[in-house]
């Protein structure tokens, strides 16, 4: 299952969850409910010898123009002396400083007492860059004036005065849980893990909330996601963002930008609802001053259409798969992804339009990988973002702009949003204690099942709400939770993940049943040992294809395209084993193997014509190309090519141990096939698959040999076929000790009425004495008449016990004569 990588800071979610565990502790929870800890990131070891300094005097270097000499007070009885070539080292400021030994993660270096020109400089005075602080970019030393208030004394370690004492878990969070990718969803896990108390951060509600008026094919595209929302915020004041919102957002591996981008990328954090601004001012000049909300639009994006946008500010060009956000028809987002570099907040930006949209994942899929653009919003949007909870994250937002960016909130326009029905899962008691059984409580030691007050409490602690019923409980799904938990079995499941997996002992089903293959299962095997035994190699090929074939002149059936592909080679499912077949004969060939036979047995996904959804579907198919190994013994080594019928022979044999008859009737054109030398089988006059020899063309294109053969079978109806009793089961039948009689029938029939139908015919007869029939001779002359040919077929008579005299033969004979004559166009011939 895909995961997404998230940087959770450890006194963040503090914050809102009241829990004194370990951070091992913490870890553990979180890995056994099925939340990967990747990482630990403990940020207090990249500061270790590091402290708050004071430079109390600095001079020039005499030898250098460029260095100063400073002494620095940190906290020891005599100031340290430390050569500083920073342009804005200065007397009377607070700096950090690192002590000899310190290791500095930003230069990878290890501070050692050194001496420049004949002057000793024990230390160095750091700027934040070197500390760690990647998305640092200001030159010279970190001045702590600048940045924190109060000053820390000298001596006090720098990591607690810039807040760099917390610890970073890297968690991998599932595709199956978009509401863990948020600091909120993450706390509400920790709460319910540890059933510690949880404490949100206060809801802000909107008041001045009006319909979106857009045009029905904008709300079609609206409502493939599900909302749509625009927020007016005015008097904002750029500025930068409180040092720790700054903190965080590093923490969580966000460059902080400025106090407006920064809050918005908080929510994202906070909440899960990614987020974007467009300038009002200069909306309002695409629209020369008649600014309306009614003016934003959905769209795919034009073939070729530039977009600049805000991460690189670069221009790319779009395809027309891509969604993008407009204004009076001109891009200003790509939908999820990144804003446009032109509607971007700048410094001067006093009012924003604020968006707060929930996309289709498979749109915002398609947007990053045609553009090669993957940001923290996409990857929320590709997992699913909770629509019901976009307007209490459009609150938040609100409410922090307000208190840092001085803004004055407006309208929000908000599309006609239907919330999912909230159905009940009505959570049967006798469901989940069959499924779950007995719980070890470490506590006490005991063994016992889960109670209905521990049901109860887990269920309160995943915030759902519940009606007690006789054998269980009608459970209604909290927004947060509607993606994942959907069936009474993810309740059960979850249940299980919040009690803890290891905390259930082991049982066996009660009855134990002994196990075994299925008819289907022992059928299909035998298949593969036959195919085996007959000299074909098993190969396995990807179910996942490109959109077209390779082969350009062949006309293949119709793919069918993934919704959410990764590659544009495994976008589509096969339609047909035989092309991986030819590629994989082609690859062998061409390395000097004299032949390759090969066979496959696999599921291809065909549209029927009159279905719209795919149906499923189980093949063997194969190549016979080449020969297997030399034949040394008739042919001094020299290759040979199989013909037609030896090849046909192959299939045939397996049929023959299946004890299923077929008939192949001759194909006048297959696309695949050399015309004339193509067969289609048949079980029973149902067709069931193919066989034949590789169209020249095909096999000139792959540089296979001229005597290539090909086929195709659908291994559902064998299968249904050669279950049934009497060919599955062998049935024992006494050995006649009583001599055969062989007759000979000779008729003149069509040409192109297929033997196999009147050799069919003749088994099939209710003939008690006749054994068998084989096909000994076809005669083709003008004497027969025009259109006519002479078939010659010999049947064998046998009696159980006693010898058949001529007359008992005669009345069988001459009973499957007749039967034969009223079912076919035939003269029999004296």
């Amino acid at each position: 299952m895909l995961k997404v990588s998230m940087r959770v800071s450890l006194q963040w979610l503090k914050e809102l969850v009241d829990c004194d565990q370990s951070v091992p502790d913490i870890s553990q929870q979180l890995c056994l409910a099925g939340f990967e800890v990747d990482a630990i990131e403990d940020l207090t070891t990249l500061t270790q010898n590091t402290v708050v300094g004071f430079v109390l005097q600095q001079r020039p270097h005499p030898a250098i123009d460029k260095l100063n000499i400073c002494w620095v007070d940190i906290g020891q009885d005599i100031p340290v002396q430390i050569v500083c070539g920073a342009p804005n080292i200065k007397e009377g400021i607070h700096v950090p400083v690192a002590k000899i030994g310190a290791k500095l993660p930003g230069v990878e270096s290890t501070v050692v007492s050194s001496q420049l020109r004949g002057i000793i400089s024990n230390g160095m005075i750091c700027s934040l860059k070197e500390l760690g602080r990647r998305f640092e970019s200001t030159h010279g030393v970190a001045i702590l004036e600048e940045l924190i208030n109060p000053i820390p004394t000298p001596g006090t370690p720098i990591g607690l005065a810039l807040g760099m004492d917390d610890i970073i878990l890297e968690l991998a969070i599932t595709a199956n849980r978009p509401d863990s990718l948020s600091i909120v969803g993450i706390a509400r896990e920790l709460a319910a893990l540890t059933g510690s108390e949880l404490r949100l951060p206060i809801k802000t509600s909107l008041n001045k909330i009006q319909n979106l008026q857009s045009t029905q094919e904008v709300k079609e595209m609206i409502n493939r996601g599900g909302i749509y929302t625009i927020t007016e915020i005015k008097e904002l004041k750029v500025s930068d963002s409180p040092s720790w919102m700054q903190r965080r957002l590093e923490s969580a591996g966000i460059q902080p930008v400025n106090n407006i981008t920064d809050i918005l990328n908080y929510v994202m954090l906070e909440q899960g609802q990614p987020m974007f601004a467009f300038d009002k001012d200069i909306l309002e000049s695409i629209s020369e001053n008649d600014l309306r909300p009614s003016s934003l639009g959905l769209r795919r994006a034009l073939k070729g259409e530039s977009f600049s946008h805000s991460d690189q500010k670069e221009t790319i060009q779009l395809s027309s798969d891509c969604l993008v956000v407009t204004y009076r028809d001109q891009p200003i987002a790509l939908a999820g992804v990144t804003e446009s570099a032109f509607t971007m907040v700048i410094n001067t930006t006093s009012s924003i339009w604020l968006e707060a949209a929930v996309y289709a994942p498979q749109d915002i899929r398609v947007n990053s990988r045609q553009t090669g653009l993957r940001t923290d919003s996409s990857s929320r949007f590709e997992k699913g973002v909770i629509p019901d909870l976009t307007l209490e994250a459009v609150g938040r937002a609100v409410r922090l702009l307000e208190e840092f960016a001085g803004g004055v909130t407006g309208y929000t326009w908000s599309s006609q949003y239907i919330p999912l029905s909230e159905t009940p899962i009505f959570l049967r008691n006798s469901s989940l204690q069959r499924l779950l059984g007995p719980v070890h409580f470490k506590e006490n030691g005991t063994i016992a099942c889960l109670s209905k007050e521990c049901i109860d409490k887990i269920l309160l602690a995943l915030d759902c709400q519940f009606e007690k019923m006789n054998d269980g409980w009608n459970v209604a799904i909290p927004p947060t939770r509607q993606f994942s938990l959907q069936r009474e079995i993810d309740l059960i499941e979850e249940i299980a993940r919040l009690i803890g997996f290891d905390n259930f002992t082991s049982h066996l089903p009660d009855p134990i049943g002994p196990g075994g293959l299925s008819s289907h299962q022992q059928v299909e095997r035998k298949i593969r040992s036959l195919l085996i035994n007959a000299g074909l190699q098993e190969m396995v090929s990807l179910s996942l294809v490109a959109s077209s074939n390779s082969d350009e002149t062949i006309n293949s059936q119709e793919r069918i395209p993934l919704a959410n592909p990764l590659l544009a080679e495994t976008s589509h499912l096969r339609e047909s084993l035989w092309p991986e077949h030819i590629k994989a004969a082609r690859r062998n060939l061409q390395a000097s193997q004299p032949g390759y036979w090969a066979f496959e047995i696999g599921h291809v996904f065909r549209l029927a014509d009159d279905k719209s959804i795919p149906e499923q579907l189980e093949i063997l198919s194969g190549i016979i190309s080449g020969e297997q190994r030399p034949r040394t013994w008739n042919k001094d080594g020299r290759m040979s090519n199989l013909g037609f019928y030896e090849a046909f022979s192959i299939i045939n044999y397996i049929f023959e141990a299946l004890k299923i008859t077929i008939i192949a009737l001759p194909i006048a054109k297959h696309p695949l096939l050399h015309p004339g030398r193509g067969a289609e089988i048949l079980i029973d006059q149902y067709p069931i698959g193919w066989f034949g020899q590789i169209h020249p063309q095909l096999a000139d294109q792959n540089n296979l040999p001229e005597s290539s053969y090909l086929f195709e079978v659908r291994l559902e109806e064998v299968l249904s076929v050669a279950v049934e009793e009497t060919k599955l089961r062998p049935f024992f039948k006494a050995f006649s000790t009583a001599p055969a009689s062989d007759r000979d029938l000779s008729m003149i029939v069509p040409s192109n009425l297929p033997s196999g139908d009147l050799l069919q015919a003749i088994l099939q007869a209710k003939i008690p004495l006749l054994e068998n029939a084989q096909l000994i001779d076809r005669f083709d002359s003008e004497q027969m008449g025009e259109g006519k040919c002479s078939l010659t077929f010999r049947l064998r008579y046998r009696g159980t016990r006693e010898t058949l005299t001529d007359k008992d033969v005669n009345i069988a004979h001459q009973a499957l004569t007749l039967d034969l004559l009223k079912q076919f166009p035939i003269v029999l011939r004296v």
